[in-house]
């Protein structure tokens, strides 16, 4: 993967042809994503956009061809935060702008295109069920259908801080090695940053609670950080980080919950001991 960076940072050419041709594919669309968020990183905002308008002549092909709305949406979402990324140096603030746009977002689409989504979710009732009101899959699916633009964009602001997670490894090998490693090692909420974290998710639990899940995006970011940190700090092998990753997916329910609560008390405790922020990375 640092080769195929390394190829796409030699000309704008190579970036924008790679940008497009990948945008312009469904299921990779995301790597289209993170190498505009490369350059962005690197070369700045006004050379992240115009890269940005070749991935997003190849999005609209896809739209044109597929239907997939998907990369029109991810695509200048990742732009905004690599910017914030280049500006500030800091995984924290990163992460909270992208939860804070998201529930923008989905606050706004869910008021515009909400009844798009009430009828597309009714078609899955339809499909699922068999249009038997008293299956528990339609009561579930009933629920979802005022809430359909928070899932949705939750889904998608995960996928784009992936995406920027990519370019910032992508960053650190090109021009800094074990630059990506010591950063994320030492991403930790704490502070002001943590408190006005918490006060926000326990209004938001009230007032909305399908938007609790977007800003809980930044805690889970910072407890897979722990688990990182710890597990380099222990000199445990790899494996320890795929049966953590496995046991995420295969236990969500359980695992996600408690790596938010440990992340809460990190940024208290400090399990790791190191730096909240390590030696920013080159963006000459």
């Amino acid at each position: 993967m640092i080769g195929f960076a390394r190829f796409a940072m030699k000309s704008r050419l190579h970036a924008g042809a790679l940008a497009a041709g990948l945008a312009a594919l469904p299921m990779l669309y995301a790597v289209s994503a993170a190498l505009v968020a490369l350059v962005t990183l690197r070369q700045g905002t006004n050379e992240g956009t115009k890269l940005l308008v070749y991935s997003m002549v190849g999005a609209l092909v896809a739209w044109q061809m597929s239907g997939a709305v998907l990369p029109l949406l991810v695509l200048p979402i990742t732009v905004i935060l690599a910017s914030v990324m280049r500006e500030f140096q800091d995984w924290r603030i990163t992460l909270i702008s992208a939860a804070a746009l998201g529930l923008v977002l989905a606050f706004g689409a869910q008021l515009a295109y909400g009844d798009r989504f009430a009828a597309v979710v009714g078609q899955f009732q339809q499909v699922l069920t068999g249009g038997e009101v008293e299956n528990p899959v339609w009561q579930m699916l009933e629920s979802i259908k005022p809430n359909a633009a928070y899932l949705i964009l939750t889904a998608q602001m995960f996928e784009v801080i992936l995406c920027l997670v990519l370019a910032r490894y992508w960053q650190a090998g090109l021009y800094n090695p074990g630059g990506f490693r010591a950063e994320f090692h030492a991403l930790r909420m704490n502070g002001r940053l943590l408190l006005a974290l918490v006060i926000a998710a326990v209004l938001m639990y009230v007032v909305k609670p399908a938007g609790l899940l977007m800003l809980l995006i930044p805690l889970l970011f910072a407890g897979a950080a722990l688990v990182h940190g710890m597990v380099a700090k222990a000199k445990l092998g790899g494996q320890w980080l795929v049966a953590f990753y496995i046991g995420a997916i295969l236990f969500n329910q359980f695992v996600l919950p408690i790596l938010v609560l440990v992340a809460i008390a990190d940024g208290y405790f400090n399990f790791r001991g190191t730096q909240t922020n390590p030696p920013d990375q080159s963006n000459d």
